[in-house]
């Protein structure tokens, strides 16, 4: 074990402060920009792995019983959950386009943009369902009009 060797002279102190303050800096940043590439990468990876189980479920989309086993099959060979891949698919089919993943965004913003759409999905079916509903209402008042009167 070493013995830290700390400097006397007040003038040296501060400057030696300084320099420990400026290099953790540099390891911060250097640190986030690491993060930040691995999550790009991550992103990108996932992007692959969505287009590629998409690409397989297209070639066998005749056969209905294939395509539900293979994401829980892939799950287990893969030592994935099954939400995750479900979510690397949906990921793959709202952002098709591998130009259109921005490497500014990370997975766990992707995840949030997911979940957005899948709730922005449901809310427009469910007005849709809606004013179907409200139309056959309308209809069925009418004719209900009709043959009362």
């Amino acid at each position: 074990m070493t013995k830290q060797i700390t400097p006397q002279n007040t003038g040296i102190e501060k400057d030696y402060q300084h320099l420990v303050q400026d290099l953790k800096s540099i390891l911060d940043k250097g640190l986030s920009k690491a993060y930040k590439a691995v999550d790009n990468i991550k992103v990108q990876t996932y992007w692959q792995i969505g287009e590629r189980i998409v690409r397989e479920e297209l070639k066998y989309k005749n056969r209905a019983e294939y395509g539900k086993a293979l994401v829980e099959n892939l799950a287990v060979d893969l030592g994935f959950k099954k939400r995750r891949l479900h979510e690397i698919v949906q990921f793959y089919n709202i952002y098709p386009i591998v130009r259109t993943v921005s490497a500014q965004l990370g997975w766990s913003h992707y995840l949030d943009l997911i979940k957005i759409k899948k709730e922005k999905m449901i809310l427009t079916a469910s007005f849709r369902l809606r004013s179907q509903m409200n139309w056959k209402r309308v209809i069925i008042r009418k004719k209900k009009r009709k043959y009362i009167l």
